[in-house]
């Protein structure tokens, strides 16, 4: 397999929430060459919502790369190929047309174009200073919660929103081996159906494209979140009603790249 092309990403106030879903209505968007990957038996999709306020092709440096914020929200499942475990990516929706169309055509990910809106609320509260949720931006600055709106508007896709409001509940960590947050946070692969229908003038190409992210390990807290609006499984048939399981990371830096 050869490297086609790697993005530097630099995300912050992370909030994961995953669900339990029935194999039955995941496998119908697998590619034939992924097999699910269960926790206990059971199924799992993940939201990952956050700030993206660094993306560039890695081969720039980054005072070359116009410099801009904005909201990501990524659905994606867990599935195992050649029995190695990775990320399939269901949906993107980034509040950058232009990112949107870039992610797509570089690397063959499902990535819409939205309005987002990030907003982080901080304190420079000292006795908070060891509850794992620095923001990165200030000294003493620690984030006490975000307030994430997304809503699809890209032309020809079906609609898709996402609403929460979260944050931290404690201290940030490794994840615990063997736990749920091992399982859908700790996957340094990723997987994603090239082959699938371009909302772009340019397409992907066609297969299944197959990356790998490098970064170190994540730094998780519990979290508290309260949705207020969550329609991104509906276009695919999933029901994500039900009350999730989430966590919260200060954010990441890394590098994804894509090989065939």
């Amino acid at each position: 397999m050869r490297l086609d092309t790697a993005l530097t990403t630099t995300g912050r106030a992370v909030l994961f929430a995953h669900w339990p879903v029935p194999a039955a209505q995941l496998r119908p968007h697998l590619p034939d060459a992924l097999a699910l990957d269960t926790y206990d038996g059971e199924a799992w999709v993940s939201v990952l919502a956050f700030e993206v306020v660094e993306a560039r092709p890695q081969a720039l440096p980054a005072g070359l790369w116009p410099s801009a914020s904005f909201g990501e929200v990524t659905l994606r499942t867990y599935v195992r190929h050649d029995d190695r475990p990775g990320v399939y990516f269901l949906s993107l929706d980034a509040g950058t047309r232009v990112g949107a169309a870039a992610m797509h055509s570089a690397m063959g990910m499902p990535c819409y174009a939205a309005t987002t809106s990030v907003d982080i609320r901080r304190t420079t509260d000292r006795a908070h200073a060891g509850d794992g949720s620095r923001a990165g931006d200030g000294e003493g600055a620690t984030v006490e919660s975000v307030a994430f709106r997304s809503r699809r508007t890209q032309a020809g896709q079906p609609a898709a929103a996402f609403a929460v409001d979260y944050g931290p509940d404690g201290p940030a960590d490794t994840v615990e081996s063997g736990s749920l947050a091992e399982f859908c946070i700790e996957r340094r692969r990723w997987f994603t159906d090239a082959g699938q229908p371009s909302p772009y003038l340019v397409g992907a190409g066609p297969g299944l494209r197959v990356g790998e992210i490098e970064r170190a390990p994540w730094q998780v807290a519990p979290a508290m979140a309260t949705l207020s609006e969550n329609s991104l499984g509906r276009p695919l048939g999933l029901d994500l009603s039900g009350e999730p399981t989430v966590h919260y990371s200060p954010g990441f830096r890394s590098v994804v790249s894509t090989r065939r």
